[in-house]
């Protein structure tokens, strides 16, 4: 009881200190340290509060709705935080802090209780493959965001750095994705025999991991630079989304959101 309870007021003191940085993104130019600011906390309170359920639960807390958009979540700020230090690309705050919220609210329709793991789920190599995937997820979001700048000619950073940000975004995300890919196959076999099944879930992880090759191949292409690289970019998060959200809320999976 005492843990929903912590989990619920940090859920909702997370969605406070997200929206103050959003809210405060009118500023951005002079008062910069005020969306920072608040980010910065929302994303201390987040990461306290997934230490506090790991430690109850004795295991990641990776599995469910609320538990995997918060761990999303925690991803794609952390990136953006960074990116705002390194690059000065603080105009990304609001973008992130409107996703973020919309996550938050998806996140708060599911159940806030610490479920126990079913035994396929009970592997280190499970939590690898989750843990490398949300990562690689986090990257490619922020990735669509500094594209989606670039498409309508915003500016991302101060120090136009905008194609750097997105180079990294797509191969680092490119990188963790494979390992996800990776140590899915070996959990797989661990779990049910077999490197390989004709689950709806892989099926789209693989045609999501080509899709992302395929871009990586094209992107320094003379034909496929600016617009053509920033839809791809754009389009490709589509395609997270719906292998992520759309598989684990319409279909039975192995990786249930329901």
């Amino acid at each position: 009881m005492l843990m929903f309870q912590y989990t619920l007021y940090s859920h909702y003191a997370t969605i406070a200190l997200y929206a103050l940085a959003l809210l405060a993104s009118p500023l951005m130019r002079k008062r910069a340290a005020i969306a920072i600011s608040a980010a910065f906390a929302g994303f201390t309170v987040q990461l306290a509060l997934l230490i506090a359920r790991w430690v109850s639960a004795g295991f990641l807390p990776v599995t469910g709705l609320f538990s995997t958009l918060h761990f999303l979540t925690i991803f794609a700020v952390g990136i953006t935080l960074y990116f705002s230090i390194r690059y000065k690309a603080t105009n990304l705050i609001p973008a992130t802090m409107l996703v973020t919220l919309l996550a938050l609210w998806k996140a708060g329709q599911g159940d806030m209780n610490l479920a126990p793991l079913t035994p396929a789920l009970d592997t280190p190599l499970f939590f690898l493959h989750v843990s490398t995937s949300f990562a690689a997820y986090g990257l490619f979001e922020v990735g669509a965001i500094v594209a989606l700048y670039r498409l309508i000619g915003f500016p991302a950073s101060t120090s136009g750095m905008e194609r750097r940000m997105l180079d990294e975004c797509i191969y680092l995300g490119y990188i963790l994705f494979s390992w996800c890919m990776i140590a899915g196959s070996l959990w797989a076999y661990l779990a049910w025999g077999s490197y390989w099944t004709w689950r709806i879930k892989g099926l789209w992880s693989t045609l999501l991991w080509f899709y992302y090759s395929g871009l990586i191949h094209v992107r320094n292409r003379p034909k496929w630079q600016n617009t053509p690289l920033n839809l791809l970019t754009i389009a490709g998060f589509g395609l997270v989304l719906f292998t992520f959200l759309g598989l684990g809320l319409l279909f039975e999976t192995s990786h249930p959101l329901k």
